[in-house]
């Protein structure tokens, strides 16, 4: 083919890590050959994503958003392929302001 598959399934869930949350909301994102999914803002995530080179660690908190100290975490995890390599990560957040405050897009679900 002439582009190497980006398509992924991103979860979100309440608790500590994945092992013991349950997913509570989950979306697709196609990235390859267009932008496409459930994702609320596909277009936008996969501009972001391939800014970043599919490195969902360099998706920084943005400075612009001020959460509260609430402690209630939340878990994302994103498993798939990006640009043809195996993808599996999960990040915990403290709270789903936190989680939506990471980058611009992407985690926004």
């Amino acid at each position: 083919g002439l582009y190497a598959p980006s398509a992924l399934v991103l979860t979100m869930g309440h608790g500590n890590s994945a092992a013991t949350v349950n997913p509570e909301r989950a979306v697709t994102l196609n990235c390859a050959p267009t932008a496409s999914g459930t994702h609320p803002a596909a277009l936008q995530a996969c501009a972001e994503l391939r800014g970043a080179g599919g490195d969902f660690d360099a998706l920084t908190v943005r400075g612009d958003v001020a959460c509260t100290k609430q402690f209630d975490p939340v878990v994302v995890t994103v498993d798939g392929v990006w640009q043809g390599k195996r993808v599996s990560y999960e990040r915990t957040f403290a709270n789903e302001c936190v989680k939506n405050s990471y980058g611009m897009t992407v985690f926004t679900f």
